[in-house]
């Protein structure tokens, strides 16, 4: 599980720290800093994964602008903790397209990275235990990095669109990849049940325990219109259409009679089940798409797959519905704001609202503030941040 996070000076990130839950929740108004939370994890697995991006965007990551339409660039560095059976720690620190990761513990340059160009780098170690020169390696030859490396591999934020499953899909290959809209769910799921049989069932399997009346995953194929823009560019593939067999009534539901809850969990489950699975799964407003009243289905089984399958899953939101869900564990909403300059600032609701607002009732012999009675009251009224101003 991915412990703790510390960001400094990646967009809009001058210098912030989560400690993280199994479910974590970001809330606050746009462009306050979520998404680019979200894209500095995507940015630690390439780097954890020896794909360094481009000079260019290492210029444009950095710039942080300020309130007079000014911009500099400022040294960038990122700390992690991986608690597994043991604790990992690593600091990545970036200036001037040159990079350097240290143990966490005591902090000895594993590994640089120096540009000659945009599309060249060399990764160096000093072998201080055998006293070895220095050396031209990969990533894999550092333990360390190899948790870091597991653990952020196949990371991807991921926004489902319940109404881009509801059409035909062309027969792709090399689909074993859910995107990150599931808009290839069709093509995904035809592939599994070709060569990854396993993961297929699995899939069927969870859907059965989650929606009963649904005993198996139906994939037909369609003729579409010619007008159809998919046909425009696929017109040689052969295009099938999804849907779920259900066992009660004895008939198949198409993807466009199925509710948008239902094929939301249908492409939770395709991500899970994943030949290669992220650990970590990043979540952009689940509720998009859901009508209100599944919007608490979807958090449960959100909070199911953690459970069940061993994940963590960090998700940001705008609803208030998506708020209450967290009222049994505030320690894992983290409330996002801006200040003047433009960096974000982040609190946790547990640690640094609801704690300090106990004591300070206390002080003043007052009655504490019941937050988790009403999170999103609390929310929308601005008492405990996250709103625009």
């Amino acid at each position: 599980m991915l412990q703790k996070v510390s960001i400094q000076n990646f967009k809009s990130l001058k210098d912030v720290t989560l400690e993280l839950q199994k479910v974590n929740l970001l809330i606050g108004p746009n462009n306050s800093g979520k998404s680019n939370f979200l894209k500095a994890l995507e940015f630690l697995k390439l780097l954890s994964l020896n794909e360094p991006p481009t000079t260019n965007y290492f210029q444009t990551i950095t710039k942080i602008d300020d309130f007079f339409g000014k911009s500099k660039t400022s040294k960038m560095s990122f700390g992690c903790t991986l608690a597994e059976e043991e604790e990992y720690n690593m600091l990545i620190s970036i200036e001037d397209g040159k990079y350097e990761a240290f143990n966490g513990e005591r902090y000895e340059t594993l590994f640089g990275i120096h540009h000659s160009d945009a599309n060249k780098h060399a990764f160096w170690s000093e072998d201080k235990v055998i006293n070895n020169p220095p050396r031209l390696i990969t990533m894999d030859g550092f333990p360390i990095q190899y948790f870091f490396k597991d653990f952020f591999n196949n990371l991807s934020i991921y926004k489902p669109d319940p109404n881009k499953l509801q059409n035909p899909f062309p027969i792709l290959p090399n689909q074993s990849i859910v995107n990150s809209d599931a808009s290839n769910l069709v093509a995904f799921l035809d592939i599994l049940q070709g060569r990854y049989r396993d993961n297929f069932v699995a899939i069927e399997n969870d859907l059965n325990k989650c929606i009963p009346e649904f005993s198996r995953i139906e994939l037909d194929p369609v003729e579409i219109t010619k007008d159809d823009d998919l046909f425009k560019i696929y017109r040689d593939k052969t295009f099938k259409r999804l849907g779920l067999y259900d066992k009660n009534n004895k008939l198949t539901y198409w993807a466009d009679e199925l509710s948008e809850g239902t094929l939301y969990f249908l492409a939770l489950l395709c991500i899970v089940h994943q030949p290669n699975p992220p650990k970590l799964l990043l979540l952009e407003e689940p509720e998009k798409g859901i009508h209100p009243r599944r919007i608490k289905e979807v958090i449960d089984f959100i909070f199911q797959l953690v459970e069940d399958k061993d994940i963590q899953v960090i998700m940001t939101t705008h609803s208030e519905r998506v708020l209450d869900e967290f009222e049994d564990i505030p320690e894992a909403v983290f409330i996002f704001d801006k200040d003047e300059e433009g960096a974000t600032q982040v609190k946790n609701l547990l640690r640094e609202v609801i704690e300090p607002s106990d004591k300070l009732m206390e002080e003043n012999n007052l009655p504490k503030i019941k937050f988790t009675k009403s999170l999103s009251s609390h929310w929308v009224t601005g008492f405990m941040g996250g709103v625009p101003r």
